[in-house]
């Protein structure tokens, strides 16, 4: 006979359940720090309307001290910029998420809350009639009227002046005021002048412009022929699509100041013969060819030949490292770029590809020179796979682009037109931030830039509108009211007819 087993006692059993009530309530506290601290989130959106630029991430999560963001706004006040409340606050709650807790965010309407209102605008000084946002850190403070963290357009005719609401701009304007706050030194750059090359700020070059105004650079143009010598505080030299050649002087200037640790951004057009230029550019070890990069499809009598090149970047540069595997559009002509590559170890000089032409393009000499007939692949003389379209050259500098200490830089791209307002895109912006920002040391910038959210609009007419308005409020409700009644009718006569 097996032995009799004591149940255990009441005391035990209580034991039991408090040991595994307080196991569950442990599990459930450390579940939640840890998913408090450590947590990640994605944006599942088509357009990815709701995530931050790389640029924007890090601004925000290398807040090390508290910063505060106060929203002055009354969402239920009858102004313009009320549209904008949704957008301002999904763009609060990503840069929190990033800021964590060094980001302590304040939201005020002054229709309710009316005394904390009076103390900002007493410490602020701010027009207490405006939405605004304001930006507090580290004893720096910025205003921004929420007006400008909008795009509006205002129609052409008479009859369509009032302005609409076409796109968020929010980010780009609080991360250039972050910028401002955050203790980053002023940047001065220089566009070339002279020689027919853009400049930012008016057409072909606005979206530039705007781009480098938001970045807290400053830009003024530089005219050699007046000046030999290069400002002391130029930090960066534009050579933006120079139509005409530079004179003996100003490539000496140009190559003292690149020699003694400068930094030159060279965008080149392809139609023009500029060998000074071209000679600056041979010195680092990066030789502009006489070609133009093209593609040759197939097409019924004759070949079709395609000029706008796809490039795709490569491996080997911090500047465009967020980038990899990413296609790049180069509207209009472009010639492409040898390398020498020999000196590559060298701690005197360095040279790598940034972009390189997907497969298929080649540089044609023929296509450069407009020979007549037909252009076809000359292995002899054109530039065969891989063809690259933008490189990158180093002198005196360590083999990490973060470290730049009295070094000399160069970008070189055998495009000019990518930048223009026309052919400029996301990825074309990204580019040439991610290389202007890497040339003037701020390689923690580079990245994919804060972008402007655009609003799906219908632009219709006065006259159109009133035409939509007719059909529905008239047309089609008359059109069903009288469809019902011939239905009616009818139903009534096949009745009498039975």
């Amino acid at each position: 006979m097996a032995p009799l087993i004591s149940p255990p006692s009441r005391y035990w059993l209580f034991a039991r359940l408090f040991i595994q009530g307080v196991s569950v309530i442990l599990l459930f506290i450390t579940i939640n720090v840890i998913s408090f601290y450590h947590y990640r989130h994605w944006d599942l959106s088509r357009s990815h309307r709701f995530s931050l630029s790389e640029q924007g991430s890090v601004l925000f999560s290398g807040i090390h001290k508290p910063a505060h963001i106060f929203i002055y706004f009354s969402p239920t006040s009858l102004t313009q910029e009320t549209e904008l409340y949704g957008d301002l606050e999904a763009l609060i709650q990503e840069y929190q998420i990033k800021a964590r807790e060094n980001l302590i965010v304040e939201y005020l309407d002054p229709a309710r809350n009316l005394t904390r209102a009076r103390e900002l605008q007493a410490k602020y000084k701010f027009n207490p009639n405006e939405n605004v946002v304001i930006l507090d850190y580290l004893d720096h403070q910025k205003i921004i009227p929420v007006k400008e963290l909008g795009e509006y357009e205002t129609g052409s005719s008479i009859e369509e002046k009032k302005t609409r609401l076409i796109a968020f701009r929010g980010e780009q304007v609080i991360n250039a005021a972050l910028i401002e706050l955050s203790g980053l030194p002023l940047k001065k750059i220089y566009f070339l002048q002279g020689h027919g090359e853009m400049v930012p700020g008016p057409s072909p070059l606005k979206i530039i412009g705007r781009y480098l105004n938001w970045q807290h650079i400053t830009v003024s143009l530089l005219n050699l022929s007046s000046s030999n010598d290069v400002p002391e505080d130029a930090a960066l030299i534009v050579i933006a699509g120079a139509h005409v050649d530079l004179s003996e002087k100003e490539a000496e200037s140009l190559r003292a100041y690149w020699k003694q640790s400068g930094r030159l951004f060279i965008l080149l057009d392809p139609t023009v013969e500029t060998p000074l230029i071209k000679g600056l550019i041979q010195d680092t070890g990066i030789t502009p060819q006489h070609d133009r990069v093209i593609r040759s499809i197939p097409g019924g009598n004759r070949d079709i030949i395609i000029h706008d090149v796809t490039g795709l970047f490569v491996p080997g540069s911090e500047f465009t490292k967020q980038f990899l595997n990413l296609n790049i559009l180069f509207q209009g002509p472009t010639q492409s770029l040898a390398l020498e590559i020999e000196d590559q170890d060298s701690q005197e000089r360095r040279v790598r590809p940034l972009i390189e032409a997907l497969y298929g393009f080649w540089g044609s000499c023929d296509a450069a020179d407009q020979s007549p007939g037909e252009i076809s692949f000359q292995p002899t003389k054109d530039t065969h796979y891989p063809v690259v379209i933008a490189a990158m050259a180093d002198r005196g500098a360590l083999h990490d682009d973060r470290v730049a200490v009295r070094a000399s830089r160069m970008v070189v791209v055998g495009n000019s037109d990518f930048i223009k307002d026309s052919c400029i895109g996301e990825v074309e912006l990204d580019f040439f931030s991610s290389s202007l920002n890497g040339l003037i040391d701020r390689i923690s910038l580079a990245g994919n830039t804060a972008k402007m959210k655009s609003y799906f609009t219908l632009n219709l007419s006065q006259q159109e509108l009133r035409s939509i308005a007719l059909w529905c409020i008239f047309i089609i409700p008359m059109g069903a009211c009288f469809s019902g009644v011939f239905f009616l009718w009818r139903r009534k006569r096949n009745r009498i007819d039975a």
